[in-house]
């Protein structure tokens, strides 16, 4: 019986950790997506790490908000108004975001957590879900497509909240794909199954073999949950939640798949690692280019209206930057800040240690540039919204305080695009900085910048997330409108 019984968990453990690796076994319709003018219908976070080199990234002084510069020598947003490269500018799109504070207790790096969730983090752990998850699965803004929402990654599966965007209730983090082959296969397996009678024999057979496994666990837990206590029952709410996207799956009628056409699974040859400290650094590049080009086309297609990715940097000998092979330790951690990036502080700051940095915020801009050129050129960019953000403002400083902050995309006219804003710092005292240690300075909570995302999507929610004080959790972002 206890053989048995270890066989049985194990067989439930495999089917529920695997849960985002079984194929669709289904044929898509065409996406709505493209058919609605005016509509905010999808939503995309994208981090980026190591924070910003504020010097090539900040308001200049002859800055307004509807003309700014983005395009001088070494601007680290340049990327957006690059028409040469992505076919046009998409500066137009841009909402530039200054001041944003995440205000989290975490040590930086552990406030990614933070950037969706609007939470303090306790024990690498955020006290409730994210933003995207609220949308898609508690409000059921995803319950239509085939998938609520994907989470990718590149070169790091923790789930940890320095390496996660993506919560479910009560904070428990959502597992990453950073295999591109496994994002396709999940998103496209299935888009179009060819008139071959052995290919749809096949896909059938599919189908049936997964919804037996589903029949067979969903009577495991009914007999296993009235068993368990409070945190085990959390976890398995969890499972819950994934068992019902694959029986979604499973069950959706077929369609024809229109004129939205699958695109070409990747390559594997282009990345034959794929994690960080065991050999897929140098592959990163070219992982974070095939993420990018998977999520568009689900999102373009209609299969997903909701999706995170977790981008990685470059940290390996001969990068295609020229940085040195630690980004972090010798480009973030050496970032010598002006009191541009330095919350107003006096001091000149290391010049030399802008530049690094600022190469690689332009690069990871390039790709949410590439992520913008394909949602455009398949005709989803004016109904989706891109939230694009750091985990920190100085990251030789690990704070949490002025963190570059981006929207972009057509966001279906519910926000004023093609402009800069400067969010007002909040400091006590009388000086035009606030000192070090003092605790004073406080910048605008993310907060109120998730809240406004959701009423974007027609959520009315007055108040959003876990920080100590109520005002910086209640309430839209002002001058988004």
């Amino acid at each position: 019986m206890n053989n048995l019984r270890l066989t049985r968990r194990r067989l439930m453990h495999g089917v529920l950790a695997g849960a985002a690796s079984l194929p669709l076994v289904r044929l898509l319709g065409e996406s709505s997506v493209r058919a609605q003018d005016a509509a905010l219908t999808n939503f995309i976070c994208v981090y980026h790490p190591h924070g910003v080199a504020a010097e090539f990234w900040a308001m200049k002084p002859s800055d307004t908000e509807t003309a700014f510069d983005i395009s001088y020598e070494n601007c680290s947003l340049q990327p957006f108004d690059d028409a040469a490269t992505y076919g046009k500018s998409f500066k137009d799109k841009l909402l530039i975001i200054e001041g944003i504070d995440h205000l989290s207790n975490a040590n930086g790096h552990d406030s990614a957590g933070t950037i969706l969730t609007g939470s303090r983090i306790d024990g690498k752990k955020p006290q409730n879900a994210s933003l995207d998850q609220v949308l898609a699965v508690e409000k059921g803004l995803g319950a239509m497509t085939p998938v609520s929402s994907v989470s990718l990654g590149v070169g790091n599966d923790t789930n940890d909240s320095s390496w996660t965007l993506s919560y479910g209730q009560g904070g428990a983090a959502l597992p990453k794909i950073i295999d591109p082959l496994q994002a396709f296969d999940l998103l496209f397996a299935n888009f179009a199954v060819s008139d071959d009678p052995a290919a749809r024999m096949l896909a059938e057979r599919k189908r049936k073999m997964g919804q037996s496994i589903l029949d067979f666990v969903r009577g495991d837990i009914a007999a296993l949950q009235p068993k368990l206590g409070a945190n085990e029952k959390l976890k398995l709410d969890q499972h819950l939640t994934s068992l019902r996207e694959l029986e979604k799956r499973l069950q959706s009628p077929g369609a024809s798949a229109g004129s939205c056409k699958a695109p070409t699974r990747p390559d594997a040859a282009r990345f034959p690692q794929l994690k960080q400290y065991n050999g897929g650094e140098p592959y990163f590049d070219a992982i974070t280019d095939a993420q990018v080009d998977v999520l568009a086309n689900a999102i373009a297609c209609g299969i997903t209206r909701f999706g995170t990715l977790f981008m990685n940097d470059l940290s390996y000998m001969g990068n295609p930057l020229d940085l040195p092979a630690d980004n972090h330790a010798n480009v973030a951690h050496t970032y010598n800040a002006s009191p541009l990036g330095n919350n107003g502080r006096p001091g000149d700051g290391d010049p030399a240690t802008w530049l690094p940095l600022a190469k690689f915020n332009r690069y990871s801009y390039t790709k949410i540039a590439k992520l913008m050129q394909k949602l455009d050129e398949l005709g989803a960019l004016e109904n989706t919204l891109i939230y694009a953000a750091s985990d920190m403002g100085n990251p030789s400083l690990h704070s949490t305080q002025n963190v570059p902050t981006l929207l972009a995309g057509g966001a279906g006219g519910k926000f004023r695009m093609g402009r800069r804003l400067r969010m007002g710092a909040d400091c006590n005292n009388m000086t035009p900085w606030c000192a070090p240690g003092e605790m004073t300075y406080v910048g605008t909570s993310n907060n109120h910048l998730l809240i406004s995302i959701a009423q974007a999507f027609g959520v009315e929610m007055p108040m959003f997330g876990g920080q100590i004080e109520m005002k910086h959790m209640a309430g839209p972002l002002d001058g988004l409108v």
